[in-house]
């Protein structure tokens, strides 16, 4: 990845918009996702969100960079977290950054939704080679 990308793809991370499906629930998504409307059923609104905000950072992720990224994944995470709660003070957050050695650095978000469980629970995840970091407000 360039660059340039790179960079693009982080300072995306921070720009937001609303989707509202045809029972008045509000999704919040990346400005630049491709979904424009949602005049279909979502049954699991965590999900939908979660999947609809999932951005690899980084690929193929090396040993000697696993601690390095799990720190930097703090920082981003609590980053986009702060820049959700200003723009949607209103709503309550989740926030993932998924560290995992040989694969990708993850980021992704989904509303905490009333009668759903959040995406993940760490604790599941985590590993010498796995950290998957939760923030949430």
């Amino acid at each position: 990845m360039r660059k340039t990308e790179l960079l693009k793809n982080v300072a995306n991370l921070f720009d937001f918009k609303t989707l509202t499906d045809k029972n008045g629930n509000e999704y919040v998504v990346y400005a630049d996702s491709k979904i424009t409307e949602t005049d279909f059923d979502i049954e699991d609104k965590t999900q939908f969100e979660a999947l609809e905000t999932h951005v690899h950072l980084i690929d193929n992720v090396k040993k000697n960079d696993f601690n390095d990224l799990v720190e930097i994944g703090r920082i981003l995470g609590k980053t986009q977290l702060n820049a959700l709660k200003t723009k949607y003070p209103d709503k309550e957050f989740c926030v993932f950054v998924t560290v995992d050695v040989g694969e990708s650095m993850i980021i992704r978000f989904h509303q905490v939704w009333e009668n759903e469980p959040v995406y993940y629970r760490p604790d599941d995840f985590n590993s010498d080679k796995t950290k998957v970091l939760m923030f949430r407000k």
